[in-house]
């Protein structure tokens, strides 16, 4: 019977100690409630288990597929996930034909040149890094020489009494003027002061780089007429000419160049 007894009188020791006075949980019961997983931890906890699963489907995915399927697969996937994914708008509007004429223009020779164009621009009492500027620009172009066949007359061809021999006379080859390819033409360096670095800030320097680039067209206009491009052009002429004329059955053809006339 003591057992008994001291038995319940544990038991009712255990409710007291659970409850106060008032009926409501003791300060045993809060703190285990308070040791109960917050929500926010179990979300988080519940997203990176599915973030982990659908990688997992994923990588299968991608595993089962072949090498160009899953790089395509992979490219697509990481251009959609990245913010900073970049694209182009194109608004552009559509050629319009400003003129059209029509050219009789044989090429018979073609040069390609490249020239290095180094301009400096000082300013009087100031050194160079505060004032100034310096540009070395590689210019590469080509300049073509060609007959003009438009005007050509009746009378530029002869044929002789007995059908054996044709005479052709044409213009002498002219050069055309020098073409700039911009895409192979390069700035080597360019140096500025700082006045001028700044005064970048306000206005682009186009200036500079336009005045090369004419310098540069000006010395290979003047390098090709120096050279032997016209001569080379006479030589094509005739040849093209002999071998056109002759497959009609003429036996000789003779090709002459007319000088121009001075403008």
């Amino acid at each position: 019977m003591r057992i008994e007894t001291d038995d319940a009188d544990d038991d009712t020791a255990d409710d007291t100690a659970a409850t106060d006075p008032a009926g409501r949980p003791s300060s045993g019961t809060e703190h285990r409630a308070r040791r109960r997983m917050p929500a926010w931890v179990a979300a988080t906890l519940g997203g990176i288990a599915g973030f982990a699963i659908a990688a997992g489907i994923v990588g299968g995915v991608l595993a089962g597929l072949k090498d160009e399927f899953r790089d395509a697969f992979v490219r697509v996937l990481l251009e959609n996930l990245n913010p900073f994914t970049t694209s182009q708008v194109d608004r552009s509007t559509e050629p319009v034909l400003l003129g059209m004429r029509d050219l009789a223009r044989f090429v018979a020779a073609e040069a390609e040149y490249e020239v290095l164009v180094d301009l400096e621009q000082d300013v009087r009492y100031l050194p160079g890094w505060l004032a100034g500027s310096r540009l070395v620009l590689v210019v590469n172009g080509s300049v073509e020489s060609y007959v003009d066949f438009s005007d050509l007359d009746p009378g530029a061809i002869e044929v002789s009494d007995d059908g054996t021999a044709v005479t052709v006379t044409v213009p002498e080859p002219e050069l055309s003027d020098p073409r700039v390819d911009l895409g192979s033409s390069h700035a080597l360096s360019e140096d500025r002061g700082l006045v001028d670095r700044i005064g970048d800030l306000f206005e682009s320097n186009s200036d500079a780089r336009q005045e090369a680039l004419s310098q540069g067209s000006e010395k290979i206009a003047a390098a090709a007429e120096e050279s032997s491009l016209t001569e080379r052009a006479r030589e094509n002429t005739t040849k093209t000419l002999e071998a056109l004329i002759e497959s009609f059955g003429y036996e000789t053809v003779t090709v002459e160049f007319e000088e121009r006339e001075a403008s």
